[in-house]
């Protein structure tokens, strides 16, 4: 009792105080460190009993024990236990967070106390409320302006718990041990120095050994998965090359195979046609026959179509206005300029042919799948516009949006029971690439019977564009999530 009285001095008064915003100070950085948003007042009461307790605590434990160093260590555990309970965290991390944030208050504290020491030698100011008061102040300042440290201000981000660094926090948490053991010795400077050095460091050796034993837990943990890690990491990307190869090998597949379809079409065609020439043909009356019996089901006249010179390219252009007559679709084609001069210097003849067999395919099938009584495919062909191109317009139904916007990218089509693959805008747009040449698509209008709906432009302008122009140019845009179309407007 008679310690306790002699005990309630200045000195000690201060030294609650100090306690308590120590306290307080540590509870504040905590809350910063993890960048919590808002504290109920709940809370913040809880906080200041809190501290109040372990400043009073602490005080009569050093003045039964007289070993003060043991601060510290109370309020390690008492600041994070209340932590913990207020923020529901788990108790092993309240400690980590507190003891980094009672190690920086430490570190802040001894420096203020040295800028007041420096006063002190100019003022020669005695007053222990006033330096006390001095030294409280110039902590806050430094504790604000380093809390709005670019990297701080937000909390820091690596002891955020959701992230899970364990090494790092190891690393800080060695470091803070570090710096408040070192701080316990300063204090402790000649006041039973040996007592409590012992005392403090079998504390600390055991909580050091503990960490280097779950460091070493974790590093080799650690080494163990990221060397699966990289194996897994190794083997999946050989796969991706495999698969990727694959695919490609199939693309090209692909596309030659809709190609030589296209092209066997075509010569079966022509042989049907050489066959029914034939010296044999003749003497049965089969082509006789045959073509009364068409004249019969169509009562159709064939038009005979303007030649390009060019045997491949007229024997395409026959087999397409055949489908077209089978179909019950009116097929015109306009040729201008010298065919010869495009397949000599813009397009070669067989990716003219297969550009011309794709397309008109694609026309077929697009009129197929409407209900217009208009019933029109016009080929164009040669100089159009100031520049040698391929022009299909037809009266069929519009491109799903969906098409357009995967047109060129990946093999897409709406018509796979007709038997559509998609290839054939795959074959376009390598083409198309390979000569630089632009590709327009035109949607005219909906469907009439007097008008087309649309036009396929394929210019060798050497601008190489691709271009869509719409009435739908904004259900178009608004579909287009990457913005990857150029879409301009068709007024009706």
């Amino acid at each position: 009792m008679e310690n306790l009285m002699k005990a309630i001095d200045i000195n000690t008064i201060i030294y609650i105080i100090k306690l308590i915003l120590i306290s307080i100070c540590t509870y504040y950085v905590s809350i910063k460190i993890l960048n919590i948003k808002s504290i109920t007042l709940k809370s913040k009461i809880v906080f200041l009993i809190g501290s109040i307790i372990i400043a009073i605590f602490s005080n009569l434990i050093n003045i039964i024990t007289g070993i003060q160093a043991n601060t510290i260590i109370y309020t390690i555990i008492l600041v994070s236990i209340s932590f913990a309970v207020v923020t529901k965290s788990k108790l092993g991390y309240s400690i980590l967070i507190n003891t980094i944030s009672l190690s920086i208050n430490q570190l802040i504290f001894i420096f203020s106390t040295a800028i007041n020491y420096i006063f002190y030698t100019i003022t020669k100011v005695e007053n222990e409320f006033f330096n006390f008061i001095f030294i409280t102040l110039i902590h806050i300042i430094i504790l604000k302006q380093f809390l709005k440290i670019k990297r701080i201000s937000k909390g820091i981000i690596f002891l955020n718990k959701n992230k899970n660094n364990e090494y790092l926090n190891l690393l800080i948490l060695n470091v803070s041990i570090i710096i408040l053991f070192t701080i316990v010795m300063l204090v402790n400077y000649q006041k039973k120095y040996t007592l409590n050095l012992v005392f403090i460091l079998i504390i600390f050796s055991i909580i050091m050994f503990i960490t280097i034993q779950k460091s070493l837990h974790l590093y080799y943990k650690q080494k163990m998965l990221v060397k699966d890690l990289e194996e897994t990491k190794l083997e999946l990307e050989n796969k991706k090359k495999e698969v990727e190869a694959l695919e490609k090998e199939n693309l090209e597949f692909s596309k030659v195979s809709h190609s030589i379809a296209h092209k066997q079409k075509a010569l079966e065609y022509k042989l049907n046609e050489l066959s029914m020439k034939s010296e044999i043909a003749e003497e049965m009356n089969l082509k006789d026959r045959i073509d009364d019996l068409s004249k019969e089901l169509r009562k159709e006249t064939i038009v005979v179509l303007d030649k390009t010179g060019i045997t491949e390219i007229d024997d395409m252009f026959s087999y397409m206005q055949a489908e077209c007559v089978k179909n019950k679709i009116d097929f015109q084609l306009q040729l201008s300029g010298n065919i010869y001069k495009m397949i000599n210097h813009y397009i070669d003849k067989k990716e003219l042919e297969i550009l011309i067999a794709d397309h008109i395919k694609n026309a077929i099938i697009a009129i197929g799948y409407g209900n217009n009584i208009n019933k029109s495919i016009l080929v164009r062909l040669g100089k159009l516009d100031g520049s040698y191109g391929l022009y299909v317009y037809d009266s069929g139904i519009e491109f799903e949006i969906e098409t357009l916007i995967n047109l060129g990218k990946k093999p897409s089509t709406t018509h796979r029971d007709s038997g559509g693959t998609g290839m054939g805008f795959m074959n376009t747009f390598d083409t198309l690439r390979k000569h630089k040449a632009s590709f327009i698509i035109e949607e005219l209008g909906k469907p009439t019977k007097d008008n087309f709906t649309k036009v396929l432009k394929f210019k060798f302008d050497g601008k190489n564009e691709f271009k869509i122009c719409s009435y739908r140019d904004e259900e178009i845009k608004s579909k287009d999530k990457e913005n990857s179309l150029i879409v301009e407007k068709i007024t009706l």
